[in-house]
This record gives C-alpha cells, structure tokens and sequence, in this order.
C-alpha cells in the first residue's frame, strides 16, 4: 500500500532555529501549494496583516505559529488568528518541538472525512482476506502480465482500497451504519440538509430512488418537460405516475431553457390538471411530487425561491434535479438559487435535491447524492420517513458497493466544508469573468453569453470583481433580445456564471431569423478536439465549457487561443484538410477539396431550410406537444411484451411510440413511450436523418431510435411502435 505522505511545515528563515521536525521544511514566501502543508511558523516581521489574511482566506485552518524575540509583541488584532507563539531564545525547543508536531498531526487528521479516515485506517492493517471480491487487492491481476498492465497503470491503492464487503470493521452502506452514516452525516451537515445519501450508479440512479419512494401509480406528478429521461424511467415507467407536463424554452441558438413564468400560476396548472385528472383538479395539494432541473445542461438555474413560492403550497414534495448544478450554495450571488437554503414551514413542500458530483464537483464519474430536506413534514401524513426512502434507496443501490467512489463523495463533502467551498468557487467565478473579458477583446464571431450591455456599459468594461459580486451581470431580462429565450419574467432565472456558454454566427438575435452565412458550433468543437481540448456540449450555434475549482487562468487563456486560431481559419478559409484533418480522411470522397467556410455553408443552409432553431423550440412547447394516448409505464409494458414494430420514422406518423427518443446529449426525451410521432418532434427527427446522410460525422448520438441502412445504402433512423 502507498502510505499518505506526511505534509510539510512552512516556515519563516528566521524561525527555523526554534524548533525540529523530521517533516520538509519549506519557505513560506516561495511555497506555492499550502494544500501540502501541515503547520505554519512565521518570524515575527511575517505575522503581517498582508500575510495572515492570504493564510487565512484560503480557507483551509492551517495552524500557524509566531515566533518572537523576548521584547516583540504580536499585534492584539492578530493573536486570535494564531495556535501558538514560540520564543527565538532557545530554552524550549523540544516542547515547541512537540507543540508544532501535535498541530500538524491534528491538522492532517482533521482533513480526513469519516469513511475515508476509516478506509486508510483499515487498509493499514493488510488483513488477508479469503472474501470477495475475488482479485483480493492485486494478486489475482499479478498473476497475469494483462494483469500487472492493469495495475500498473492504475497503482495498486486503487485495488486496496476494493475491499471486502462482508467485513463490518467499515460499516453498512445500504443500512447507513458507521462510517457510511457518519460521512452522510457530515456531507448532510455541509449542504444544509436534513439527510444525504450517496449513490454510486449516477444520478439517474438518484432520481429513480426519489420517484420510486414518492410515486404510486396513478399520483400526479407535475413533470418539467426538460426532465432528464431518468426522471421518465424513475416517475412515469417504473412508478406509473401520471404527468402534468410543463412546456420549457429553447433559444435561437440551441440553449436549452426553463419553464415559462406563466406555467407556475395556480389557475393554469389546475388547467392542466383538469385535462389529466379531472377529479384531482381541485384538491388542495394535487400533486405527489414535481420533478424541476434545477439548473439546464445549458446553464439556465432558476430561482429556487420563487419556484417554492409560486407551486410550493400545491405540492407534497418538489425534487430538484440538480446534477449540473449542487454548487450554488457555496456563490453568495446565487443563493436565492439553492433549495437547500430555504426557510421551511409546515406548510411548505418537502425538499429534495438531486447532485451529480461528478459532473462539477469533486467526485469520481457516477458519484452522486440525495440531499432530503423535509423534517418539517415529520407530524404529516405526507411525509416520507427514512426507512421508507431507504427501501427505495436499496432497490436501486447495489450490495457490492466500489469503496473508492463512496470515498470521494466523503471527500467532496470534506473539501467544500468550513468556507473551502465557497474560497474555491469565488475563484472559479473570477477566472471564469476573466476568459470572458479576453474573448470579448480578442474575437469577433465567437461570443460569451451574457447579456452585452450593463446601464450602457459595455458588459466587460466592469472590474471583475463588480462582476463577480452582482448577479445582474449574469441575469435574464425578459425585455431584452440577446438572449432570445421567451416568457420569462425578472428574477426568474439567471446564467450560471460556472458554464462558460458561446455563440457561434448564425442568427440575427435582433429577430431571431438566419442569417446568410453561419458557423454550426459542431465545426468549433470538432476544431477544439482536433487540437487537445474537449468542450462539453454543442448544439446548433452555441458551445458549452464547465468551470470547476479544476481550472486555471492557463487552461482558460489556451482555449481562447485556439479559438482564436479557428475564427483565423474562418476568415482565411483553410482547406478543411487543414482544420479537420480527421473528419477529413475519414470522410476524404464526400469532403474533397473542402473549404472550411464551404462545409459550415451547407450545415448552415441545412438548419435554415430546416428551421431547425424552430422545430427545437417547438418539441417543448405546449401547443407542440406529441399527442398523449397511453400512460409511458402502459406503453413499456408493450414494448417488453414485444406487441411492437420497429419501423422507419419517415413511416411513423400517427403511431404511438414504444420507446422515448432523444439525441445525446443533452439526455432530454423529445417523444415519451405512449405518444404519437407527428408534428415537430417527427420533423425533427427527419432533419437529423438527413444530417446523417448529408454531413457524416456531425450528427449527434440518438438513443430510442434505431440507425440501419436501406436497400439504398440511406441511413434511415428506426424506432419501436405499438402494433395495431
């Protein structure tokens, strides 16, 4: 096992000669990194009101010691801040010795959360284990040379770390028992809830926990319509719930928005209610559960408040599905956007909160969270207690859990404790200003999403930190038409200020219409992955980059670099050989001889002919909506009884879908089991058929539908429908 090194003592030249230690010493004024130090010694000149406020703003609670001569005194303002104060006359060194040792060793085994100190704690003692799993550390791997590859590659803590599960020295997972329990315990604690479960299969895990402890067949379930299909799987094909679907925004430029503010009134929700639920229409607290992304894939995040305020009182329980957000709480500026901050009443709905740690956080992929926030419902029958949630809980949790992923959802918690949190996502949000003023300065087709203009100052004039600390810099007014999203109202929503969010040419926001020319943000993409650097998301004419505490100024400064080189190649023109030499080769008959501005031309002329902005804007709009004829969980039942028929979607008007259909990402389902395919959805689908066969290599991934050639050699994208 590679034991956890011993972190370092950072200390004053002057204050080296009044204590010894076996740790590195390093120089306060030349370190760089504190995270790999234990306990700081400053010389009386360094215990300055410049210095400790660097070391104490970090967050981090390193303990730091002064050391004086017989006639200096540390100034009063400054004591408090301090663990300790040494003398440079020489008498005590042992004992200072050993006061600092103590410091550093408390300092170091505070950083360790509950289930990661008792993981460390257990692997220290090299048990031998005749339990699974079956590898037993590395030895099974090493008994292979694929094997020794294997472990080489990962090291061999990773394998240690596997450990067996039968062993109750490390607690129970699945019951919550010791150090598991502790560690939700501290993760609740830090985000403000009443309880926290971690979950390792992803989020989509999550929210079908959540569904399956709240819903029953036939509960009405008020449904965002920019649902995660795990939410669809969770609420509506596992439980059977009945949705009340609320329409959602797109943008001109394929930015996917929230739900109207029209569609949070009372009167039109019962509406909606009495075309579903006749007999429910009226009652007091209609639905079981609404289910509301929090935050957009594309970085619309609501105002928690307001959502509560206006449908709070009409449902049992709200579940924000938050997985690309969960950081809100640790920005003052978005506060008011944090369920987990609300002041709750009895009558007010039950909380709950949905994280993909993974995603930007500090976790391993598939991490995630349950944060429930509902014990002001304890004396309700509405109220879901925790062996009940847990039932749930364990009906998707597996019983062979990977400690390693447990542990960084403790660590996450541990990081963004004691004001760390909100040190490390100030920071991301200055950078993140920062790439935006150079982009705004250094290109003129690639632009940052917000709104241009702030009281007639250009938007990148402001200092930083005026940005950084005022939340209309990143805010919606629905007056406004660079945006082009439509129906909000003010204080709604705002950007999240932790997505970097461009535009490409390609719509006039003015009006919203096509213009001539364009640059699909595919071709941006694809350029930036040809260079080493991946984007996480594109569609139509905008590209999305996550910022997380990860980031650097020179990570950001490198991207914009090499967009910069793509708009040169734009306006140059280079041979798309050049710019994409990949997809180039890779498709060398269909794109010979191609200019760069000659291929965004035809993907341009293909979304205008298409009005593809339109047809995206229509798919989630009300009027829009597939017709409902069978309940999802109704139409699954058929597709796995196989009384279904995989047809091609050009022939699919007027039938019922057997399975929901969506492009990847974003993961949002455009056609839900038991709706019909017509109208723009069907449309929809055909555009990107022709995208397939026209631009290979652009289209996006499709789950629910089905991509075979005809007798042609045509990509056709097939999907299941009821028979009869």
């Amino acid at each position: 096992m590679n034991k956890i090194n011993d972190f370092k003592i950072a200390s004053s030249m002057k204050a080296r000669n009044c204590f010894e230690t076996n740790r590195e010493i390093v120089d306060i004024h030349t370190i760089c990194n504190l995270n790999e130090i234990a306990a700081i010694v400053l010389s009386h000149e360094d215990v300055s009101v410049k210095m400790m406020t660097q070391l104490i703003e970090n967050g981090l609670n390193i303990p730091i010691f002064a050391v004086i001569n017989r006639d200096e005194k540390i100034n009063t303002a400054m004591l408090s801040a301090l663990t300790g104060v040494f003398s440079l006359d020489g008498k005590d060194t042992y004992s200072y010795s050993n006061q600092l040792e103590a410091a550093a060793q408390g300092y170091e085994s505070g950083l360790l959360p509950p289930f990661f100190k008792t993981l460390t704690q257990y692997l220290s003692k090299r048990n031998i284990t005749f339990a699974c799993p079956g590898h037993q550390g590395i030895d099974f791997f090493c008994k292979h040379p694929s094997g020794q590859k294997f472990v080489d590659f990962f090291g061999e803590n990773i394998f240690l770390a596997d450990v067996p599960h039968a062993d109750p020295m490390l607690g129970d997972i699945l019951s919550h028992e010791g150090a598991p329990g502790e560690a939700q315990k501290h993760a609740a604690k830090v985000f403000n809830a009443d309880r926290t479960y971690f979950v390792l299969n992803g989020t989509s895990a999550s929210n079908k926990v959540v569904a399956n402890a709240l819903l029953t067949p036939g509960d009405i379930v008020l449904f965002d319509r920019n649902n995660h299909k795990s939410c669809y799987h969770g609420a509506l094909i596992q439980a059977g719930a009945i949705p009340v679907y609320l329409e959602t925004t797109r943008n001109s430029f394929g930015l996917i928005g929230g739900i109207p503010a029209h569609c949070f009134e009372e009167d039109y929700l019962r509406q909606l209610l009495g075309k579903v639920s006749p007999e429910k229409a009226n009652a007091p607290r209609p639905f079981r559960l609404a289910i509301i992304q929090l935050g957009t894939y594309d970085g619309t995040i609501y105002n928690a408040h307001n959502v509560v305020n206006k449908i709070g009182h009409l449902c049992d329980y709200i579940l924000f599905d938050s997985a690309w957000v969960g950081y809100e709480q640790f920005i003052p500026i978005m506060k008011d956007c944090s369920p987990l901050l609300l002041e709750l009443n009895e009558n007010s709905p039950g909380i709950i909160v949905t994280q993909s740690v993974h995603k930007q956080q500090a976790g391993f992929s598939q991490t995630s969270q349950i944060h429930k926030k509902d014990n002001h419902l304890k004396e309700q029958s509405r109220y879901c207690n925790h062996k009940r949630f847990n039932h749930a809980f364990m009906l998707h949790a597996s019983t062979s859990p990977f400690y390693p992923l447990f542990s960084a959802l403790d660590v996450n918690a541990k990081i963004h404790s004691k004001g760390s949190g909100q040190k490390l996502w100030s920071d991301c949000i200055r950078i993140g200003i920062e790439a935006r003023k150079i982009l705004f300065s250094s290109c003129k087709l690639i632009k940052p999403f917000v709104q241009p203009f702030i009281e007639n100052r250009p938007w990148q004039s402001y200092d930083t930190e005026t940005i950084a600390t005022d939340l209309r810099f990143f805010s919606f007014d629905p007056d406004e038409k660079w945006h082009t999203f439509e129906g909000y109202e003010k204080s709604q929503y705002c950007i999240d200020p932790c997505k970097l969010l461009l535009t490409t040419p390609g719509v006039d926001p003015a009006n919203g219409k096509y213009s001539d020319f364009g640059i699909p943000a595919i071709f941006l993409a694809s350029y930036l992955r040809e260079n080493g650097i991946i984007p996480e998301k594109c569609d139509l004419n905008s590209i999305i980059f996550l910022l997380t505490p990860a980031i650097s100024n020179a990570k950001v400064q490198h991207l914009v670099t090499q967009i910069i080189q793509f708009e040169k190649h734009i306006e140059q023109d280079s041979m798309l050989s050049e710019v994409l030499p990949t997809i180039y080769y890779n498709n060398y008959k269909r794109y010979r001889n191609y200019t760069i501005r000659q291929l965004c031309q035809e993907m341009h002329n293909l979304y205008s002919s298409y009005d593809i902005k339109e047809l995206q804007r229509n798919m989630f709009r009300e009027r829009h909506f597939p017709h409902v004829v069978l309940n999802p969980q109704d139409a699954n039942i058929q597709l796995i009884r196989g009384n279904v028929d995989l047809i091609p979607i050009a022939k699919s008007k007027g039938k019922i879908a057997a399975e929901g259909a969506l492009p990847y990402p974003p993961g949002i389902l455009c056609i839900a089991p038991g709706e019909i395919w017509d109208g723009a959805v069907l449309d929809y689908f055909l555009a990107l058929e022709e995208l397939i066969n026209i631009l290979p290599s652009f289209a996006p991934e499709m789950q629910g539908v089905y991509i075979n050639n005809d007798s042609n050699g045509r990509k056709r994208i097939y999907g299941y429908v009821l028979r009869n």
